[in-house]
């Protein structure tokens, strides 16, 4: 997966867009260095992947955590969520790790059933529906079947990077920094969701 830093309190910032954004000496977008990294072979069926995505979603949506973000969404995406027609989601997490660690399968799945409820939000607003892709060096075959029964899309890297624009919802939780400054090489998408900034800040 995407490398990931220690985890830090979140919060919404607004991104405000410059006439004039400073020249940047190296816009190409690279494969990120976790890219490289093989997937694992797969230690659940897709239909157990599918089982443990309901039940973790369900327990997710029933509590505070969830209720926090919508009221979140209804303050913070009036404008913005307007012009977005595209959600890219960066270094969800394998549903089925090698090491089968549940804490990070569940961390996998909670974030993928945030990811979509922001979605929804926004298709809810809009009344259109948004394309979802998916970029995750270490997806498996299951991994990859999962997200594509759910009628979204997988790419590899760095072609997730190459698709946003000012009307993509960048989805990149407790990724590091050079991870970030590829989402954004080329494009400000409309919505960020991510590390804050002042994480990176020294």
């Amino acid at each position: 997966m995407e490398e990931h830093p220690p985890q830090q309190e979140e919060a919404w910032a607004k991104v405000h867009r410059r006439k004039g954004r400073r020249p940047a000496k190296d816009d190409t977008i690279h494969a990120t260095p976790s890219s490289v990294l093989t997937p694992g072979a797969p230690s659940l069926t897709l239909d157990q992947v599918r089982q443990d995505h309901d039940r973790l979603a369900g327990q997710w949506k029933s509590s505070g955590s969830y209720s926090r973000l919508r009221e979140l969404l209804s303050a913070h995406t009036t404008g913005a969520g307007s012009s977005v027609t595209k959600a890219i989601c960066f270094g969800l997490g394998s549903f089925n790790p090698p090491n089968g660690e549940w804490d990070w399968k569940r961390r996998t799945h909670i974030q993928l059933a945030a990811f979509l409820a922001i979605v929804e939000h926004l298709q809810s607003k809009t009344g259109q529906n948004i394309r979802c892709v998916f970029q995750e060096p270490v997806f498996n075959s299951v991994d990859k079947a999962f997200i594509t029964s759910l009628g979204h899309e997988v790419v590899e890297s760095p072609v997730g990077f190459q698709l946003v624009d000012p009307d993509t919802l960048a989805f990149a939780v407790h990724l590091y920094r050079n991870v970030h400054s590829q989402v954004i090489a080329t494009h400000i998408p409309a919505i960020f969701v991510g590390t804050s900034y002042a994480v990176w800040e020294e």
